[in-house]
């Protein structure tokens, strides 16, 4: 651990990509395993600590556990490539990286897709809508609809309750039609 907090905290890695510096950071915290229970997950934390300090102000829009956990046998299978006498990360940092590039094209791809309606959004300006209500938004995207059912199953609410989120963002005239 010396060793890598030497190196973590070194004027030298200031000069690395910040992509490079959070995938080695992973890499040597799962190897090094200083925990005894909790690597993965405090590895996994570091790496977003690494990115938002150095520029990446992602406003936690993604988690790189959604790509490990699309094939969680690859994630683990890639950190096994890293031969520990030779330190080659070759296979783990293009693997990293794909992660960064494949949730970072996701969470644009979520927001071009929620804000079809140029036409309206600058007619009406900016809707301010909870977690909730984005919720919903997603929904009727994905489906062209939404019922008040879909809205009691998916937050497991009341009929009434289901009801007057629907009627909040009517009342909000938040428009989702795809034209």
């Amino acid at each position: 651990m010396d060793n890598f907090l030497s190196w973590f905290n070194s004027p030298d890695t200031e000069k690395l990509n910040p992509v490079l510096v959070s995938s080695i950071t992973h890499y040597e915290l799962v190897r090094i395993h200083p925990f005894i229970d909790g690597n993965g997950r405090s590895a996994r934390i570091m790496v977003m600590i690494v990115l938002y300090r150095r520029g990446y102000d992602i406003k936690r829009f993604f988690s790189l556990d959604d790509y490990y956990n699309q094939d969680r046998d690859k994630y683990y299978e890639t950190l096994k490539t890293v031969n520990p006498d030779l330190l080659d990360l070759t296979q783990w940092l293009e693997y990293f990286t794909t992660g960064v590039l494949t949730s970072i094209k996701f969470v644009k791809d979520k927001v071009l897709g929620l804000s079809k309606d140029v036409k309206f959004l600058k007619k009406k300006g900016q809707i301010p809508l909870n977690d909730r209500q984005m919720k919903i938004v997603e929904k009727i995207i994905e489906n062209s609809k939404i019922t008040k059912k879909d809205v009691q199953n998916m937050f497991n609410l009341s009929h009434s309750s289901a009801y007057d989120e629907l009627k909040k963002m009517l009342d909000l005239e938040v428009n989702c039609s795809q034209r």
